[in-house]
């Protein structure tokens, strides 16, 4: 794991590529099997963000494990709790599809205060089964910002699992596994 946060660091390091000769967009998805959550947060906050703060490398980061509850307010669940007993599936895409609109609109704020900068969100476990982020790193891909996600899964067969659910492809993000 700390190789992987090496590699990044490096590339955090490097101006953000607005245009290249290869088509790729700014972001990264950090994979790491899951049952090392708490180890990759604990270095990030305790490791890494200490080293990028030195560095005066400019960055935001979003704790994920809160998002649902910063978006939806009480009535609204509420309201999902009666509907998941009427078609659960329905009240699943519908959360879904706000959820990953309210991170994308996030990120773009973030991007408009850090022109250049790195957003980096971990906490994402806590918006499983619910997010694809796959699908938010196509509506982030013109950002003037990095995104980095923290991946608690694995790659298999060129295919990113976020925990154990193929996570939409995105071929454009670089990979650090």
């Amino acid at each position: 794991m700390k190789k992987q946060f090496e590699t990044l660091f490096e590339m955090l390091k490097q101006p953000l590529r607005l245009e290249g000769g290869i088509k790729t967009d700014n972001s990264v998805r950090m994979v790491y099997p899951a049952e090392r959550e708490l180890e990759s947060r604990e270095y990030l906050l305790d490791a890494f963000i200490p080293i990028l703060e030195a560095k005066g490398i400019t960055f935001r980061l979003l704790d994920l494990s809160g998002f649902l509850f910063e978006v939806i307010d009480k009535n609204e669940i509420e309201a999902l709790q009666e509907d998941e007993f009427d078609d659960y599936r329905w009240m699943k895409q519908g959360l879904s599809k706000r959820l990953e609109s309210s991170l994308v609109k996030r990120l773009t704020e973030i991007a408009k205060e850090i022109p250049g900068g790195t957003a980096i969100l971990y906490g994402t476990v806590a918006l499983y089964p619910l997010i694809r982020f796959g699908e938010i790193l196509k509506g982030v891909r013109n950002l003037n910002c990095r995104v980095v996600i923290m991946v608690p899964g694995e790659e298999r067969d060129g295919t990113v699992y976020f925990l154990d659910q193929p996570d939409s492809g995105n071929y454009l993000a670089v990979k650090l596994t």
